[in-house]
This record gives C-alpha cells, sequence and structure tokens, in this order.
C-alpha cells in the first residue's frame, strides 16, 4: 500500500509548500495514517516507526509535529469534534432549532468511524462536551439564570447525544432533532448571538 503522503501529494497535486502548509499537511498524513492503523489494531500496539512508515513523513517530522502518538490522536479528536462544532453554529439556526438538532446528529453520523476509534482510544472520555462548549464561545449568558440554563443545556445535549452514539445511533437523525426540539425546547432559549 501507497503511504499517506504520497496519496495526498497526487490527488492535490503538490509541488512546493511553505513550512506552514507542510507541517499541516505532516499532522493531516499522520492522523491519516493513524485512522487506517487503528482500523486494523489497537492503539496501544501502534508503533510510532508503523505511524511514521504508514503516514510516509520521517520520524523527525513526526516528532516536530507531535510528541507521542497520544498526542496525535488527541490532535485528532479535537480538530474532528471543532470541524463539527463550527459547522453548527451559523446565525441561521437561531430561528430553526430542528435543523440545528438535524445538522448536528447528521455531523456525527457522517462522523462515525473516526468518532468510534477515539472512543476506542479512550480519547473522547468526556463525551461530546467539546461540541456543546461551542455555547459558551457562541452565545452569552445575560443573567445568572440564564448562565445556568446554558450549562443544563448543555449537559442534556452532550448525555443525548453521547448515548445515541455510544448506543448504536439506532433511532435516525430526523428521530432525534424532533426528540432534542421537543424535550430540550424547555430547558433553554438560544439568545442573541454575541
Amino acid at each position: 500500500m501507497k503511504n499517506v503522503l504520497e496519496i495526498l501529494k497526487k490527488d492535490r497535486n503538490i509541488q512546493k509548500l511553505s513550512n506552514e502548509e507542510a507541517n499541516k499537511l505532516t499532522r493531516e498524513c499522520l492522523q491519516t495514517a493513524l485512522v487506517y492503523l487503528m482500523s486494523e489494531k489497537p492503539f496501544e500496539k501502534i508503533t510510532i516507526t508503523e505511524l511514521v512508515k504508514r503516514s510516509g513523513v520521517s520520524r523527525q517530522s513526526f516528532y516536530r509535529n507531535y510528541h507521542s502518538k497520544e498526542e496525535t490522536l488527541a490532535d485528532m479528536c479535537q480538530n474532528v469534534m471543532q470541524s463539527i462544532a463550527e459547522s453548527i453554529q451559523e446565525s441561521r439556526y437561531a430561528d430553526d432549532t430542528y435543523q440545528w438538532y438535524y445538522d448536528l446528529f447528521s455531523q456525527i453520523k457522517e462522523n462515525e468511524n473516526t468518532i468510534r476509534l477515539l472512543f476506542a482510544a479512550n480519547m473522547n472520555q468526556n463525551g461530546f462536551e467539546n461540541i456543546v462548549l461551542l455555547f459558551h464561545r457562541v452565545y452569552q449568558a445575560s443573567s445568572t439564570e440564564q448562565y445556568y440554563q446554558m450549562l443544563a443545556y448543555e449537559g442534556a445535549v452532550d448525555t443525548v447525544i453521547y448515548n445515541w452514539f455510544a448506543g448504536g445511533m439506532k433511532e435516525s437523525v430526523e428521530y432525534m432533532a424532533g426528540l432534542c426540539e421537543q424535550i430540550l425546547e424547555n430547558i433553554w432559549k438560544l439568545p442573541k448571538m454575541s
């Protein structure tokens, strides 16, 4: 099998990169290689040697970007959750909570394989709180009461998402969006975006 770097360079027709672009590509190659390796064996059994060989980057490049395979996995986890969080923070959701829930559950379903690997490696022990902590960055509570409502809402959303995911996502995205809109609507109405 070709290494990840060769595949990405060919697919993107890459000739010359800045240092920043090269480091970003290196991290992407390492993370992609780690996903492949984790689908073949437990995370604990993966070595740095296997990771750099599969990724196509040098050992020196690995250590220029990460200190350990755990750090690589943590970065990958953060990237996946951040990507999901960013995709659901548009202002259009302020008046359409069903669509917000629908898009949230859809994003999780689309990233199922990567998220499962992260859970298997115990890298996402806090459930999906990186996604719901987004509320503190996007919305401003205007009172103490609203602040605690926001905390209750975040905890409820995190628990629902985690249990749906851990339970095998048996319920449809549509069902979960409707259910959340119905039961969580009473906890907290989204304030105006800051």
